[in-house]
């Protein structure tokens, strides 16, 4: 490199002499020349003019012309340019001045001499002088200003070339501190590579160059550079030297992967050329992507919290097990596995201690089923079993292993809960030849068995038929809402004290087109279940307030309306919106609006039941407890709860009069009630010694079939209109009037005796629902 830079500054001090020597001289020396030959030229041609008339004088005058001086000297001073100082002289032959015309001429100068003849004889001659003085000062300045400029030059032209050496090589340098700089920052390792050419078009690659991340990283050695591809890092690279090498013969980038066991670590190579006879690796570490991959997989195939396959793997597993079955020709039992009483304990002791319990659930599994076995978790507490056998009788004993297994006490955050389970089998081929027509059945089976109590259930055609026809039910419940199929039927509450009806309890049904006038009892349940309640019971809500506006406006005895609210519609649903809306839409007085609550529903969550209830209390509407003394009672809730009424559920009223047990109770109930100030409204009074022994206990109210079956609403007008003054009794024959003879006989209020048509007990409501009696 340096003696690069000597001969290049040899030469380029060469190059700038000559161009500032030319750019000095050559302006100046230009000039003088040009201007030298101007005048020369210029006195040439005034010689000859100036010979030419002196000619002509000594021509006219051949022998007395040199005694012409004064002539003479006005011939000499004839000049085009009269400002530029010449000097003017006529010589005779011996060079005598004969005539001149001086001027003060400034050295240098220059001259020209021209001869005149007569007749082909020289008589005399002439000479003409100028000075040179502004030319050479002239010269001079370009001189000097050439000089200036050509010293300039030179330096420019000598350093210029030095300076873009420099500058090129300030650039390379920049750039190899830039290469070197991201070489040494990158994430990837990058490894050079010296390719030597080896017998029978074998090469070997040398490794001469790494940057940090080899070493950190992927366990390349400070002393690796100068060894053979071959032996770095344990020679994990030597399987991999042909398809390294394949780059120099395809011309063409390479990409693998692989694992260096002694990192536990896996990584991308990608080798291509770097010019000339060198290779490049690229090596990328892929570890955490690779793990991500895996846990990718793993939550995509089995369950996050147990470990255990999910849906999409049970599939692919039940699959492959019923092609070994078909070959083998063994049976395959499918058993959907569903823990009971699993939501309590996650409602009373949170999803952590579910999900506790869950984990403890799959180890127990696991432990009990065969290694062959297909163990897999769906979500929530359902589990699958996939198990092959040679005897139907031993998918049973399969299912009574895992129940075994499965039920019984669970320790969980210091307390002792019990846990049983459910469980459904279908068979294949019987019972399908599919895994998702065999998972489907199973688990029908398994919600058979848990509406039977527990244990297990095979699968029956009848099954899948019954769970149609609950779809087919729930599809028409919404149907129903849609196209208000539903109505309203009233059951009258007496007053004990008057015999007159002082409330009605609204009993929802259902108008189907397709099975007519349908029960609460066949569609409540599922209405729960689905979460159809809450439109439902709020249509509920809104049509007990648009009745009492239309009897209020058309001038009927206003009375109490009650109304079931469901528990899920209670602590779900916007209750306190609902019913404030739909008072305020049909502007009706909120006294004669009564809710009615089971003591279930009430106890669920205290806290929230107390603010709900409130609220509702904040609207003036009355709230009762229907079904007292069924629940969990509890003086505690009484006192907390903003309550009016208690019913006593029909349960206690039957055997009252003949049972001291059943006495006791509700005579107990009736004394709580009166003592916290609240009313008492006796359910299901169908004898008048029923209605004897209530009234006796001074009950508030009796509602039954001994008084009213549920009428629709025009016999309910004939009755209220019917009732007459306010201290008057009903007519002994007025439920006659209105619903026609039930019996042959039918008894006054309080007077008589009679039990209840069985067909009214058959078309009676369910207790604890919208709409039950």
């Amino acid at each position: 490199m340096d003696d690069e830079r000597r001969t290049i500054r040899r030469n380029t001090t060469l190059v700038a002499i000559l161009v500032a020597s030319i750019v000095a001289l050559g302006p100046a020396a230009t000039h003088f020349v040009m201007s030298y030959s101007h005048i020369r030229g210029m006195l040439e041609a005034e010689a000859e003019i100036n010979a030419r008339l002196v000619r002509g004088l000594v021509l006219a005058n051949p022998g007395l012309w040199q005694f012409e001086e004064v002539r003479l000297k006005e011939l000499l001073q004839k000049r085009p340019r009269q400002k530029t100082h010449e000097i003017r002289r006529l010589y005779d032959l011996k060079k005598k001045v004969v005539a001149e015309s001086a001027d003060p001429v400034l050295p240098p100068t220059i001259s020209y001499s021209c001869d005149i003849q007569d007749g082909g004889r020289t008589v005399a001659t002439i000479e003409i002088v100028r000075s040179l003085a502004p030319t050479a000062t002239t010269t001079a300045l370009l001189l000097t200003l050439g000089l200036v400029v050509g010293i300039f030059s030179f330096f420019k032209l000598r350093m210029a070339p030095l300076r873009t050496i420099e500058a090129v090589q300030r650039v390379l340098r920049e750039s190899e501190e830039k290469y070197r700089s991201v070489y040494e920052s990158l994430k990837e390792g990058l490894a050079l590579y010296r390719v030597i050419p080896g017998e029978e078009g074998e090469v070997e690659l040398i490794l001469t160059d790494i940057n940090p991340v080899c070493e950190t990283v992927f366990g390349f050695g400070s002393r690796d550079p100068g060894r053979s591809i071959d032996e770095i890092c344990d020679g994990i690279f030597a399987p991999y030297h042909g398809k390294i090498a394949s780059v120099l013969r395809n011309n063409k980038d390479v990409s693998f992967e692989m694992q260096h066991p002694g990192r536990d670590r896996f990584f991308t190579v990608t080798v291509f050329r770097a010019g000339g006879d060198r290779l490049a690796t690229l090596l990328e570490d892929v570890t955490a992507e690779k793990r991500s991959a895996e846990q990718l997989e793993r939550l995509a195939y089995y369950d996050s919290l147990t470990g255990l396959l999910n849906r999409r793997m049970l599939l692919d597993r039940l699959e492959q097990t019923i092609g070994v079955a078909q070959r083998e020709q063994v049976n395959v039992a499918v058993l959907f596995i569903d823990l009971d009483g699993f939501k309590v304990i996650n409602d009373t002791l949170g999803h952590e201690a579910g999900d506790q319990i869950l984990i403890e659930v799959s180890e127990r599994l696991q432990r009990s089923v065969r290694k062959r076995d297909t163990l897999a978790r769906l979500g929530g507490d359902e589990f699958v079993v996939v198990s092959t056998y040679d005897k139907e009788q031993n998918a049973g004993y399969i299912a009574k292993n895992l129940l075994k297994c499965i039920s019984g006490v669970y320790g969980v955050r210091g307390r002792e809960v019990y846990l049983g389970a459910s469980i459904g089998i279908s068979v294949f081929p019987d019972d399908g030849d599919s895994s998702e027509v065999l998972l489907k059945n199973a688990d029908i089976a398994m919600y058979s068995a848990k509406n039977h109590g527990g244990d297990f259930c095979f699968y029956r055609a009848e099954l899948n038929q019954r769970l149609h026809q609950r779809m087919q039910l729930d599809f028409d419940l919404r149907r129903a809402l849609e196209k208000d199929e539903f109505f309203f039927e009233y059951q009258p509450i007496i007053d004990a004290r008057t015999g007159r009806i002082s409330a009605v309890e609204a009993l929802i049904r259902w108008n189907s087109p397709e099975k007519g006038r349908v029960m609460p009892d066949v569609f409540i349940g599922l209405a729960e279940e689905t979460g159809l309640i809450l439109p439902l019971g709020e249509w509920v809500v809104r049509k007990a307030c648009a009745k009492l506006r239309e009897w209020q406006e058309a001038g009927l005895p206003l009375v109490r309306m009650c109304i079931n609210i469901s528990g899920r519609q209670f602590m779900q649903g916007d209750i306190y919106n609902v019913v404030s809306s739909a008072l305020k839409e049909n502007g009706i007085d909120p006294r004669y609006l009564e809710l009615e609550l089971t003591e279930t529903c009430l106890i669920q969550n205290v806290e929230e039941t107390t603010k709900k209830l409130g609220m509702l209390k904040e609207l003036n509407v009355s709230i009762s407890v229907d079904d007292f003394g069924t629940g969990y009672s509890s003086l505690q809730y009484l006192k907390n709860f903003p309550i009016d009424r208690l019913k006593i559920d029909r349960g206690f009223i039957k055997n009252a009069p003949h049972f001291a047990n059943h006495r006791a109770i509700v005579d107990a109930i009736i004394g709580i009630a009166k003592a916290m100030d609240l009313k008492v409204i006796a359910e299901g009074v169908e004898t008048v010694e029923q209605a004897e022994f209530l009234k006796a206990r001074n009950c508030d109210g009796l509602q039954g079939y001994y008084f009213y079956r549920p009428l629709a609403e025009e016999p309910l007008v004939v009755v209220l209109c019917s009732q007459g003054d306010e201290e008057a009794p009903p007519s002994h024959f007025l439920a006659t009037r209105v619903l026609g003879p039930i019996e042959n006989t039918l008894p006054a209020p309080f007077s008589a005796t009679r039990s209840a048509d069985p067909a009214d007990k058959q078309a009676s409501d369910p207790p604890s629902v919208v709409g039950g009696e």
